[in-house]
């Protein structure tokens, strides 16, 4: 019996010491005001997005371009198709090889107009890069969702306007393509 005082001997002083290790009240401490001046991460300010094509659906894709929220510059940029590592990474285009660039013919808060050349065809799958890409570029412009920007799609100057929002729903049947994809070879001249 006369182990347990003295294990209660040793443990009482080795107990003190670790319990007062000098560390004191984690709560949050005053540091001063926030960072500023940062740019926002998640969109640099000289990148224009445009969107291919993947097993998954859509992929957003950074293209350095100003102004950033010009979405007559992101269609230019998705005529371009994707370089050679996203090409690797299994992003293709069904945007026709060699088609004139849609035109942007007008662009209200949340709306924009844009003229599509006879050459681009009727696929669906290169009509939703057009319209998400060019929503990506005016949701910038106006601080809104890409979902929440209304693409209105004119096949001639003024014919009938098709109305159309980017959705992006991996596995839907809006994500699967139509017709052949283009850039899954060498890239363009």
């Amino acid at each position: 019996m006369r182990r347990r005082p003295a294990i209660l001997l040793v443990l009482a002083p080795a107990l003190a010491v670790l319990g007062g290790c000098g560390i004191g009240d984690t709560a949050p401490a005053p540091a001063g005001s926030p960072a500023t001046g940062l740019r926002d991460p998640v969109r640099p300010a000289d990148a224009v997005h445009v969107y291919f094509s993947s097993p998954l659906g859509l992929e957003r894709v950074s293209r350095l371009g100003r102004p950033a929220d010009s979405p007559q510059l992101a269609l230019e940029r998705l005529r371009e198709g994707p370089d050679e590592a996203e090409r690797a990474r299994g992003l293709v285009t069904f945007v026709p090889r060699g088609a004139p660039a849609p035109t942007v013919t007008g662009q209200r808060r949340g709306t924009v107009d844009v003229l599509v050349p006879a050459g681009w065809g009727t696929g669906r799958t290169a009509l939703r890069q057009l319209v998400c890409t060019v929503a990506d570029a005016a949701g910038a412009a106006d601080g809104l969702a890409t979902g929440d920007v209304e693409v209105g799609l004119r096949r001639a100057p003024g014919g009938p306007t098709d109305t159309r929002r980017c959705v992006l729903t991996p596995g839907s049947p809006e994500s699967t393509g139509s017709g052949a994809p283009t850039g899954t070879g060498s890239p363009a001249p």
